[in-house]
């Protein structure tokens, strides 16, 4: 019989004078294959839960039908002007930058520009649509920032279209 046993199992440590008895690697084994059907069991419950969310997931995005969503990307330059071309007219854009985010609707013009330092900065951004292009210019101190324009930066875009 073993005297010691491990932390997490209490499986059999046999120090060098402990008698080895079969009864001892039955229980150990009976142990471990408990805990392994345990696991499978959770890790196979997880995998269909999983599934399931994705499943449910999709079918909803296949009944809206209507919606096209583009993602791309763009290095701030400075000008006073930036420009930002799409496959189509999207409804609504946001452009997200190491500092912040700027969410741009057709219907409403800029929505706001939120600064992680500074808050929400004051929406003095123009915004106009031509055809499948969009283009940003600050109206009033040319704040690149404000833009999402800042020189040598990196910003992401992502744009909502209509497809319906």
């Amino acid at each position: 019989m073993s005297s010691k046993h491990t932390a997490n199992y209490q499986l059999c440590q046999w120090e060098e004078d402990d008698a080895v008895r079969r009864i001892d690697f039955n229980e150990d084994n009976l142990k471990i294959d408990r805990v392994l059907k345990e696991t499978a069991n959770a890790v196979t419950a997880e995998v269909n839960a999983r599934a399931s969310a994705v499943a449910s997931l999709n079918y909803s995005l296949a009944r809206r039908g209507n919606c096209s969503v583009q993602t791309s990307a763009y290095v701030g330059d400075g000008n006073t002007v930036k420009t930002l071309s799409f496959t189509s007219m999207p409804k609504f854009v946001v452009i997200i930058g190491p500092q912040g985010a700027a969410l741009l609707s057709y219907n409403a013009g800029v929505s706001f520009v939120q600064d992680s330092a500074h808050g929400i900065l004051p929406t003095t951004l123009d915004v106009s649509w031509n055809g499948s292009q969009l283009s940003i210019t600050e109206n009033g101190n040319l704040d690149s920032r404000i833009m999402m324009n800042i020189p040598n930066r990196n910003y992401f875009v992502v744009s909502f279209h209509d497809v319906s």
